[in-house]
């Protein structure tokens, strides 16, 4: 397992965090939150179908 202790990013850490278009937002506005609620989601959407499959017969 990788272990990373310290993550240098050079952008400081003053409450915000870039967007993908670049534009810097507060980390606890409602677009980031957002964003980790969908990320989230779309993790727990792959385990669930990772999951055992329902046998289905044939008429």
């Amino acid at each position: 397992m990788v272990v990373l202790n310290k993550i240098y990013t050079r952008t400081g850490d003053a409450g915000e965090t870039a967007l993908g278009n670049g534009v810097r937002v507060a980390k606890h506005s409602l677009r980031v939150t957002a964003y980790g609620t969908v990320d989230e989601l779309n993790a727990t959407v792959g385990l669930a179908r990772l999951g055992p499959r329902p046998n289905r017969t044939r008429r």
